[in-house]
């Protein structure tokens, strides 16, 4: 099968079936995965062994059954194969814009939960607005709706990966990278305007013990982005205002400040 014939199919299902398909899909992927398909969604491949005769009930069994039925719905494409045992290796991308809309729209489907796609909206905003207020007390009640206490209490991950696939909304105007090296450290997430008169956002994510702890924590967290210097993947993109946050949570409390 061609790239060309694959887009079509994409765009079949895309078209056909309301995006049925990927959201069953993407409703059976585990914190790496969601990790990496938002990775695709912003530009990067993902590496999978792909194996004929795969059905549904395998994705739970083996991660890279996911991928498999991805491309097969056309959802991705190859743009690399090498015969392996047991299969081919590939690497995969987001085949097309349209495909890439339809990912977007399930990720943040997931996140928005029962409030309102403007409020997300409204509030990432604010994030590359600098306007760390509106920002902090929208954030507060998506946490308040979508996070249990009992699943995320003091995992750095969570609010890592809860946040990154809120970025999803910025795939047209932004670079999104996630645990990168800049300076002396590896950054939580950075956003990296593509017209550099822009301002860049740095977040870096601590985990509290106790909703006493949270304002120490984010000014630990701003800490670690000076001393490591993880403004300097900015400067050698030619960003020179970058907006810096330090976010502390505590289960569903969390704590925002931010600096220039």
């Amino acid at each position: 099968m061609t790239i060309r014939h694959k887009q079509t199919l994409a765009d079949y299902w895309v078209n056909t079936s309301g995006n049925a398909i990927l959201r069953q899909l993407m409703k059976q992927t585990d914190a790496e995965q969601k990790e990496d398909l938002l990775s695709l969604l912003h530009g990067d491949s993902v590496t999978a062994v792909i194996r004929e005769g795969v059905i549904y009930d395998d994705i739970g069994e083996n991660p890279d059954a996911l991928y498999t039925m991805l491309l097969t719905t056309g959802y991705l494409t190859a743009i690399h194969k090498q015969s392996t045992f047991g299969g081919q290796l590939c690497r995969l991308v987001i085949p097309n814009r349209e495909v890439k809309d339809a990912y977007r729209v399930e990720v943040l489907e997931r996140m928005r939960g029962r409030l309102a796609a403007s409020s997300l909206l409204l509030m990432m905003e604010d994030l590359v607005a600098g306007h760390v207020v509106p920002f902090s007390k929208t954030l507060e009640r998506y946490i308040a709706y979508l996070v249990s206490s009992y699943d995320a209490a003091n995992k750095e991950s969570f609010y890592h990966g809860f946040l990154l696939g809120m970025t999803a909304l910025f795939v047209s105007e932004y670079v999104i990278e996630s645990n990168r090296e800049s300076g002396y450290g590896r950054f939580d997430i950075a956003i990296f305007p593509k017209d550099t008169s822009k301002a860049g956002v740095l977040m870096e994510f601590k985990a509290a013990d106790s909703e006493s702890q949270l304002e120490d924590k984010a000014d630990e967290a701003l800490r670690q982005i000076e001393e490591k210097q993880y403004v300097t993947e900015f400067e050698k993109r030619g960003i020179l205002k970058v907006w810096k946050y330090g976010i502390a949570f505590c289960g569903k409390q969390v704590h925002v400040k931010m600096k220039i």
